[in-house]
């Protein structure tokens, strides 16, 4: 599913004044409780639910017209979601997707993918995503190997008083040196760090660290009761890491990386 494309029955016909904006997915039990919210384009826009068996799209109106790109309407789509999220469970949906109608919000989204919506309601009833990220204080990383590898210390030695010209293969080595020992100390505390966090985790998706400061970029999916038990071990590798890694604990969150969705209509 990529949009409003995908969920219009039939493209040549003539689009309705106003569409749908989904913004994810609860059990159909929870519908009746759910209280309102502004929606896209509030205060005129209130998400409602549209039930199918045994789940319900958390929905609201919008301008058949309207394209969601701007950054008031991704803030819009997660304010709805983490508040689905502490009501219970919720699958979200990727930003941005737009159905003709209800009808097809029922046809196309709940009733054709209602085994696979099913299935992820049972592995995620019960929990919470929980991100961690370490990130290396400051040129720490390459102080402490700079510092600490017989190596490294040695061929810097070597290369101090004398020229680049004089001592560019010596140059040459030690930065290959350097890269392959950082790499190294990275995929070791990355390791570490996910020994201590795994076990208190139903599952674990390692993101890229998207930079070189970056030691680990984790998403956890947690247990809501087992939430004080990972809050207590962050607090601990926290304290204990100080002026090497600094941790940045984010949750919870509506569990949007346990959720590979493929919806695209027209089969399974």
């Amino acid at each position: 599913m990529t949009g409003r494309p995908e969920m219009t029955a039939d493209a040549s016909a003539t689009p309705q004044a106003t569409s749908l904006y989904v913004y994810g997915v609860i059990p159909a039990a929870d519908a009746d409780g759910w209280p309102g919210a502004d929606g896209l384009d509030a205060p005129s826009a209130t998400v409602r639910t549209v039930v199918a068996g045994e789940v319900a799209a958390l929905v609201s109106g919008l301008p058949s017209d309207r394209i969601p790109g701007r950054r008031d309407d991704l803030e819009a789509h997660r304010r709805v979601l983490s508040l689905a999220n502490e009501r219970g469970t919720t699958i979200p949906m990727r930003f941005g997707i737009v159905i003709d109608s209800e009808d097809l919000v029922r046809e196309e989204l709940l009733v054709r993918h209602a085994a696979e919506f099913a299935d992820l309601l049972r592995k995620l009833h019960g929990h919470v995503q929980m991100t961690v990220r370490a990130f290396y204080a400051e040129d720490a990383l390459l102080r402490e190997v700079a510092e600490n590898d017989p190596e490294i210390v040695r061929l810097t030695a070597a290369i101090q008083g004398l020229s680049e010209l004089e001592s560019r293969q010596e140059r040459i080595e030690l930065g290959q040196l350097v890269s392959e020992r950082i790499n190294a100390r990275r995929e070791q505390d990355e390791q570490a760090l996910l020994d201590r966090l795994s076990p208190l985790a139903t599952e674990v998706r390692v993101d890229p660290p998207g930079s070189e400061r970056v030691a680990l970029n984790v998403q956890l999916l947690v247990r809501r009761d087992r939430r004080s038990a990972l809050d207590e071990v962050v607090g601990v590798l926290g304290t204990a890491l100080e002026g090497h890694l600094a941790l940045r604990y984010l949750g919870p969150l509506p569990p949007y990386s346990f959720t590979d969705l493929s919806l695209e209509a027209g089969g399974e």
